[in-house]
Parts: C-alpha cells; structure tokens; sequence
C-alpha cells in the first residue's frame, strides 16, 4: 500500500538571522542584516530585533574597514578587534528559547582566508575556529562558501556568546577579522500518529534552520493513510511528507483508517529512463496517486501511455479517485539537436542544411571553397572562429549555427612581432628588434606566393598579453620623426588594387599611428583596434586605411606616423597589417626579363634563366644583372672594384664599390648592410678578418664627398644602375680584411 508524498516549501523565515557586517551608509546584501560600525575606530555595535526576527544582536571593541571590492560581498568589509588584545572582542546573541541550539557560521574578511579571526562560540572551545571564506561568494553568498564555526546551546535566558580573537590563533597579539556570522537556530517538529499506524520520526525533532526534514507515514496491515494534518492543515493521505528550508516550529499528524477497497496501477517504464513508483502500486479507493517519469540524461520522454492510451509525453501523471485498476508505461528516445549551416556563393559545406546530431555525439563539417576562391569566415552561433576548411561540433548539447562565407581575393597578413615570439595562426611573421631600431625589417615570398615586404626604421615590442594576438606586439616609429617609416609591398600585378587595414597595438586605440596609404592622403587614417581580435582576428577587428594602386612594378607602399597625426613627434605604433588583393591588374614588369631579352642581350629559351651563364665567364644571370655586367661577354662580369683608400680622413680603409640597381636604398643588418627588395634582388654586402667567417667586422655605406673621390675614377655604370661604395672599419698594419656582395 502506497500513499502519495508532500511537500511544505517554507519561504527565508525569522529563525535564520544573516548579520552582514559593512557600514550601513554603503548599503548591503540582500537578505542580510546590516551592522554598522566606527570605520578603523573602536565601537560595540548592536542591533534589536534583527531583520524582524526578534532577535537581539551585540559586539563590543570593533572596528569596520572596505576594501572596496563590490564583487565580494561579505568579505569586502567586516570587523576586526580593535586595539588586539587591549580589549575584550565578545559578541552575544539573544531572543532564543532556553536550551535551544545554535549552530554558527562565519566568513573572513578583507583579504580573504588569511585575515579570518579566530571565534570562540559553543563546542569548538578552547581552540576555537578560523573564520575563512569559501570559494567566491560573488554577489548572492550561500552556507558553502562560509566557515561552520561551532555550536551553542541557549542558556536559561534564551542568550548564547562567542569572541573574537587574533587571526593566528586564540590569545594571540595579532587582528582577528569578520565579514559575516549566519546563525542557525534549531527549530521543533512534533510528529504524531493515530492508533493502526505509525510516523518516523516520531515525537519532537530537532531541525537547523534552512534544513529539510522528511517524515514517513506508514499504515498497519490491512489499514490506509486517512489523511495527515501539517500545522492543523490536511495534506492529503500521503505516505512521505517534506518539510523543505525549515524556518519555524511545525507539527504534522497521522490518522488511519481500515482498508475497503484495494486496487492495482502497474506502473512500467522502458530502457533509457524510470517511473516513479513502479511495478505493481496499490491504491485505495478514492485516494491520488502521483507519478513521476524521469529520463536518462540525454534522453527524453517519448510517449506515455495511460490504459493504452496516449497521453503524450508528460512528466508527471495523477491518478485522481482511484476507483478501478489501470496501467501506465513511459518510452523515451534520445535528444536530438539541429545544426542549420547556411553556405555563401563559391563553396560548399558538407553536410549542407539541416544536420540532426544525438546528443553527446560530434558533427564534422567540411568546407570547401570554389577554384580560385577561399574561405574567408566561419560563424559558429554568430561567432567567428577564423578561415578554416574543416570544423567539428564536439559532443553536441544544443542547437547551433555554421555560417561560411568565400572570397577570391588574397589577403596577406602581416603579424609585426619581436624576434623570439611565434606569430598568429595564418599571419607571416615581420621581425624586429625589441626597443631598438630596425633599419629594414623584412618578410620574403609571403606564403610562397612571391610578395615581398619591407618596414624601414622601427622597433618592436611585447607586452605580454597572449589573448591579444595582433594588439600585445607590433612596430612602433623609433626617434620618432628622425628617421623615415616607410613600408612596401612588392610582388603584386601592376595595376592591381590593394585594400590595406591595420590594428593598433600595446594599449590598444590610443596608441595606433597613423598611416599615409594610397587614397588616404594627405591626413592618413588612425590603425585602431575594433572589438576584440582574441586569436581569430578577422577584417571587423581592423581599421581600413585606405585602397592603393600598385605601379608598372606591381609595388604599394606607406608610411607610418605619430599616434596624433602625420608628422607629429609622438610615437605611433601599429600591430598588424592585413593586405587585400583584388583580382586584375596585368603582369608587372620584369626588369631582369627586359634586361635578358632586350638588346644587346638578346637571350632566349634557357640562357635567358636567372641561373644560366651562357657565356661562360663562371658568372650567372643574375649577378650579371644585379652589378651592370654582359650576360654575353665573357670578359665582363660586372662592375666592381676593391681598394684602399683614405675615408673620414683615415687612411688605408679598405673600401668596395658595386654597381647596383639604381633603386636599391642599403640599411644595416647586424655587421652587413642590407637592401630593400629591387628589381626583384636583395644585396648583401658583408666582411670577414678570416675567411669564412663573414660577418664578424662591421660594414657602412660610404657617402659624400669621399663616396664621389673613390668613385671618381670608375668608368660610368649603364642607365638603371648607380655605384655603391662600402667600407670596412680600417685595418692595422699586416692585417687581414675581405668583403664580398652577395645576391639573392
């Protein structure tokens, strides 16, 4: 024989009393009661009737403090015992019935764990017990993040009292500190049952206030619950009764009565959930019965059955007046969840549409994009995790969206960083060093796609931020206006128009340059940061600067300037560029092709290759070319010339002079100096004390008037090429010094 179950929810009542320990003119914690304190001063605070609760609440020798952190709302203030131990630090709390228990829970204060006091209340004396917080109370604080303290029995004035002391431990010289005390009076329940049956437990019970108590109601054989009073109040004939978050005394009785009629509800569930109760139930005539069907987690309920006859797919079912037998059987079927991709022009993803998923299993999908496009965006619920082909929905709990959008363009991106960080997933690392001038600082055949970029006299710098990927490094102008800033992107198709964004960098905003860039002349535009990149930065993150045409080289360029405009001396610093190529544009010119098939020259086929050397002079195309030589002459290799000379009026200099290409503009790499990609070459020129170790003496570019006397005597170079002399730091008597250029 089974009766139903009930249950009394009790709202926050009197009988537990939250004293909150912050100055009242600060406002408080919901459901706390307030007690205000002398700020850093000596007081004995109380409070009468605390909250309504009839409770009186005191404190003597305290004092209150805030630390101001609002999101730690007990243990942002508190108390602390004043003068230490120069004085008594009691609290007492009255209003309680004689001999009634209180149980005493505290949290610290100020700076967390470490300046809980200890407090002497109940059964934890001598010792006594710290008072610490528990994980992160936030806002809404719960028993869990607070201390138990002890607990203390009412004496015949219905008064119980406790201390405060040090937070090294009870008597010592040190501040004992509070946030919070929570007092937990016990409250009464009074069980009592009528003749043929019997309640458990039965006569007064204890329970702590906040707590829930449950008691059983059971019949005798061949006898049946009547009903049950809670409070003077019928429940019905139920066999279980709860009393949810105890706060007053209560009462709750049983009266049974013999057995008429007896019926059977076979109640059954099947796989992957439970009914509740099951099997076959007895019922009374005229009784309730409940049902309660639950399913597995990942499941849900599919179908009930009642009699037979569906009843959909409820929680929960009552047979009302029972007056006849009946069955009631639960299904249930796994949880299914959709995901809607939605596919912009020139891709595809697989699958496509409407992907139903079990619950807790994966979806792969697969993105592909069109000939000659990419993908640009992929948009889970809205947000972006970057331009991949592939991604994967792991275990599956929920609805969701996949949005891909395609491109044909290209975009190269630029992460400025310093020499020993790794660059963003998808961006090319730009090296410079960290708060010292680059004279160049360059990338190489981006991607393999054959651009080439350069960035003259900056720095670099981190600021250790690594959820900010474009934005906790970058460039900044060094000496500010001393030095030119400019950047150039080569590689590109003459004609081709080129879009260029940027970010900021360091702290965000304030700090970006501005960039002179094609169409933005002559005022530039400010590189900021546009929400947060996190570590997929896309173009909505960026500023645009501008769009470009590239010249008959199939070059852009810019420059970068103050932070408050173009050719201000403050420092503008800028984190990552990201260039857009558009479709067009003719193929740029090739002057090392023109140069090779163009009179007198005239090669073709293989010999016109950079790495051939068809008059066989042991010189190759491309050196030929890069220092003003004949490809078809086996006597001239180029001009250049070697020698000691007088520079800076110190005699014996060893100097080299090269014919180079007329744009090449050198700059110190380390010992070497270094050009700018020109015409499609990089020189390098560099010097040894020993051969084969090249490098270890420093290289300068000679210029001016001693630069005109070593190049006076020099046949003239050809149009497109002008001389370039470098020297070496000078040598002592019978020294050794090599130098040498290097092509690339």
């Amino acid at each position: 024989m089974l009766a139903s179950v009930a249950t009394l929810a009790q709202p926050l009542g009197a009988a537990m009393l939250k004293l909150d320990f912050i100055k009242v003119s600060e406002g408080y914690t919901s459901g706390w009661v307030p007690l205000g304190a002398v700020n850093l001063g000596d007081s004995s605070p109380s409070v009468t009737n605390a909250g309504g609760t009839g409770y009186n609440f005191s404190f003597t020798h305290v004092g209150s403090y805030d630390n101001q952190n609002s999101a730690q709302s007990l243990t942002r203030t508190g108390f602390y015992n004043i003068n230490r131990l120069g004085q008594n630090h009691d609290f007492t709390l009255s209003g309680l019935l004689p001999g009634q228990t209180v149980k005493l829970y505290a949290c610290a204060a100020w700076d967390g764990n470490g300046a809980g006091g200890y407090v002497l209340f109940g059964d934890n004396a001598p010792t006594g017990v710290q008072a610490q917080t528990i994980g992160n109370p936030g806002t809404a604080p719960a028993l869990e993040n607070l201390t138990y303290i002890g607990m203390a029995t009412a004496d015949g004035t219905g008064t119980v009292t406790g201390a405060l002391h040090g937070r090294n431990g009870v008597g010592t010289d040190s501040e004992g500190q509070v946030g919070a005390f929570l007092f937990l009076p016990t409250q009464t329940i009074t069980a009592s049952a009528g003749a043929h049956g019997s309640i458990s437990p039965a006569g007064p019970t204890g329970v702590t206030a906040g707590e829930n108590k449950a008691f059983t109601i059971t019949a005798d054989s061949g006898y049946h619950v009547s009903d049950v009073l809670v409070d003077g109040a019928s429940v019905g004939a139920v066999g279980i009764y709860n009393f949810n978050a105890v706060n007053a005394d209560h009462t709750i009785s049983a009266s049974f009565a013999p057995n008429t009629v007896l019926y059977t509800i076979n109640a059954s569930a099947g796989a992957n959930g439970s009914i509740t109760p099951s099997g076959a139930v007895s019922a009374n005539v005229g009784v309730n019965l409940p049902f309660s069907i639950l399913p597995d987690p990942g499941y849900k309920i599919a179908n009930v059955l009642v009699d037979g006859v569906s009843v959909g797919p409820v929680s929960d079912y009552s047979f009302t007046s029972v007056a006849a037998n009946h069955t009631i059987s639960a299904s249930f079927a796994v949880k299914t969840y959709t995901i809607e991709t939605t596919v912009g022009a020139h891709g595809s993803v697989s699958p496509t549409g409407t992907t139903t998923v079990n619950h807790g299993d994966l979806a792969d999908f697969t993105i592909t994009p069109d000939e000659g496009y990419y993908v640009a965006e992929v948009l889970v619920d809205g947000v972006s995790v970057g331009a991949n082909n592939f991604y994967t929905f792991a275990d599956v709990v929920a609805n969701h969206t996949l949005q891909v959008s395609f491109d044909n363009r290209t975009r190269l991106y630029l992460d400025f960083t310093i020499n020993e960080n790794t660059p963003t997933e998808g961006w090319t690392k730009v090296a410079a060093n960290y708060v010292a001038q680059t004279a160049l600082a360059t990338a190489t055949n981006i991607n393999g796609l054959g651009y080439n970029f350069s960035f003259s006299n900056v720095g670099a710098y981190d600021n250790n931020q690594f959820t900010e990927p474009l934005t906790r490094s970058g460039f900044f102008t060094f000496q500010n206006l001393t030095n030119p800033h400019d950047f150039t992107l080569t590689g590109l198709n003459a004609g081709q128009t080129v879009k260029l964004y940027a970010t900021a960098t360091w702290d965000g905003n304030a700090a970006g340059g501005y960039i002179l860039y094609g169409d933005n002349v002559p005022n530039g535009v400010k590189a900021q940061t546009v929400g947060t990149p996190g570590l997929h930065p896309v173009v909505a993150n960026m500023t645009l600067i501008g769009t470009a045409v590239s010249d008959s080289t199939g070059t852009v360029s810019g420059s970068l300037h103050g932070r408050n405009g173009v050719n201000n001396g403050v420092e503008g610093q800028v984190g990552g560029f990201l260039f857009i190529l558009e479709a067009g544009g003719t193929p740029a010119a090739n002057p090392f092709a023109n140069w090779a098939s163009s009179p007198p020259n005239n090669l073709t086929g293989a010999d016109a290759q950079p790495g051939s050397d068809p008059d066989f002079d042991g010189v190759s195309n491309l050196l030929e070319f890069a220092l003003n030589g004949s490809p078809i002459s086996g006597t001239s290799m180029g001009r250049s010339n070697s020698g000691l000379n007088t520079v800076a009026a110190q005699p014996g200099v060893l100097t080299y002079t090269i014919a180079a290409r007329g744009a090449a503009s050198f700059a110190a790499d380390g010992n070497r100096m270094k050009s700018a990609p020109v015409d499609g070459i990089t020189y390098t020129v560099e010097a040894s004390t020993a051969l084969g170790t090249w490098g270890d003496t420093a290289v300068t570019e000679v210029t001016g008037a001693d630069a005109t006397t070593i190049q006076s005597g020099l046949p003239a170079p050809d149009a497109g090429w002008v001389y370039k002399t470098f020297r070496t730091p000078g040598v002592a008597t019978n020294a050794k010094a090599f130098i040498r250029v290097k092509v690339d």
